[in-house]
């Protein structure tokens, strides 16, 4: 239930919050008063996961979940004038593209669907928003083949090019490369020195534009801290919020041994592939083997293979049939199954978050890890409940057990799958850009974890990620993917 009244306008003032409260579950609520931003001003609202950020972001659009409705707000004035992309909008969009997918009847069997610039639009302002965020390259690629941070750019010069009075930005620089969330971060900045009112949902990082004017700090739900950049950064409020605590386990739960599999031999042996879609060619000539007691990180731009690589290995991705690629001794293609292969893994990634769309409890989801399924179709043990439960308490989650895992935040829901891939320790884990979605805390929490599975256990790790933030001890490897005339080439080399 919401109560209060929240205003826009656009002479001004741009946003007055006089007071609002939404409960978001059964012990928390959204609760914040007397929050006003002017009519050219930018504001950073930062906060832990679940804390209502992206829910005060839906507000302020006016769009909102099914436990409201229009009626709840008063005063909400042109919210066509107000554009917002976040993972619920990128969901939206690519899943417009799913549900219109006509392959069954395309020529070659494949229906592309739109182009990233059918997806931005044409208009008057598309050509300099495209520019600003240097994706020329992109307008002509199908959009749903897009990597997961080619995907937020293509969305973020769409609401540029849409000349907004109000930009809301939900965690715009996940997924993102390097390169490129420098660009965005310098794009940003323009704007708002141009008098763009930009509002970004975000956890406080390096590469946040320095110009924003006005920090609002979430604590449970609650207004902790709202004042200008400076003065925010410099309270003690703000300090005590972001001292950052791990807390590790004595033991792991138990997990499987396989016995049966040959510590000699590569896990992954990979000869010559080749990948392309629709002409676009991925990489050539990939060399590469996986072996025993090895950690690899793969580097690289959006869009050069990184995740593709993963998925040949997998079992995801059809084009691994025809290629020399040899999964823990035996071949593809002779007669494996997928189960046979995702026994090994554990996973975690932007297309298996957007994927797991099981009507499911938060036990049911990660117990669903031991039997490889999105959802939970099987009988579980009660030694799987036992460890599924170790996993939740040591992440925090204890009490969301039997809540809906749909209901739950995007950043909760992260956490939810990381448990899921990881519960029965996998032989090999996964994990493509594991932290998009956890604030500070969990991330720190979440990668000390994975350094200590990987000395306590017999878990390899395969690690992708474009955040600085995001540093593991364990790598023994990197897999770098540079930029050539036709396509991309790879180097590998040892860390230590």
């Amino acid at each position: 239930m919401l109560i209060g009244k929240l205003t826009l306008n656009y002479q001004t003032t741009m946003l007055s919050i006089n007071e609002v409260s939404i409960a978001l579950d059964d012990q928390r609520s959204l609760i914040l008063k007397n929050l006003q931003l002017q009519d050219g001003e930018s504001l950073l609202i930062c906060g832990d996961n679940a804390c209502g950020k992206s829910l005060l972001g839906q507000l302020i659009k006016g769009e909102f979940s099914q436990s409201f409705t229009a009626s709840d707000i008063i005063n909400i004035d042109s919210p066509s004038t107000i554009e917002l992309i976040s993972f619920d909008v990128e969901e939206a969009i690519l899943a417009f593209d799913r549900y219109n997918d006509d392959s069954e009847y395309a020529e070659g069997g494949i229906d592309w669907g739109r182009t990233a610039l059918e997806v931005i639009g044409e208009s008057e302002h598309s050509h300099a928003a495209i520019e600003m965020l240097g994706i020329e390259s992109l307008l002509d690629k199908p959009f749903k083949v897009l990597s997961t941070g080619q995907v937020r750019k293509v969305l973020l010069a769409k609401a540029i090019a849409a000349k907004p009075q109000l930009l809301i930005l939900d965690e715009p620089f996940a997924g993102l490369d390097i390169g490129s969330q420098q660009r965005l971060s310098r794009a940003l900045s323009t704007l708002i020195t141009a008098g763009q009112s930009i509002i970004i949902i975000d956890f406080f990082h390096q590469e946040l534009p320095k110009n924003i004017e006005k920090i609002l700090l979430l604590d449970n739900g609650k207004n902790a801290i709202f004042d200008t950049r400076e003065k925010v950064l410099n309270s003690s409020i703000w300090q005590q919020h972001n001292k950052i605590e791990v807390r590790l386990p004595h033991h792991l739960p138990d997990c499987h041994h396989y016995e049966h599999i040959d510590m000699t031999q590569a896990f992954a042996s990979l000869k010559h592939v080749k990948v392309s879609y629709d002409d676009n060619l991925v990489f050539d000539a990939l060399n590469w083997n996986f072996m025993p007691n090895q950690h690899w990180r793969l580097a690289g731009p959006n869009g050069c293979g990184k995740s593709t690589l993963l998925s040949l290995i997998n079992g995801d991705n059809p084009k691994a049939y025809g290629q020399d690629i040899t999964l823990f001794g035996r071949k593809r293609g002779t007669g494996e199954t997928v189960w046979d292969i995702k026994r090994h893994y554990g996973l975690i990634s932007a297309q298996f978050h957007r994927d797991y769309r099981a009507s499911t409890s938060v036990l049911g989801a990660i117990v669903s890890g031991f039997f490889d399924t999105i959802g939970l179709y099987d009988t579980p043990t009660d030694t799987q409940i036992e460890i599924a439960e170790q996993w939740l308490e040591l992440l925090g989650l204890s009490s969301l057990a039997k809540q809906p895992f749909s209901q739950l935040s995007y950043g909760e829901q992260r956490l939810v799958l990381i448990a899921r891939a990881v519960v029965k320790l996998p032989l090999i884990l996964i994990l493509d850009e594991p932290c998009l979605g956890l604030d500070n805390h969990h991330r720190a929490q979440v990668l000390a974890l994975i350094d200590y599975i990987t000395r306590h256990s017999k878990t390899h790790v395969l690690f992708v990620s474009h955040d600085s933030r995001d540093k593991l001890e364990c790598l023994t490897h990197q897999l770098d993917f540079l930029p050539s005339d036709n396509g991309f080439t790879i180097q590998q080399h040892q860390l230590k």
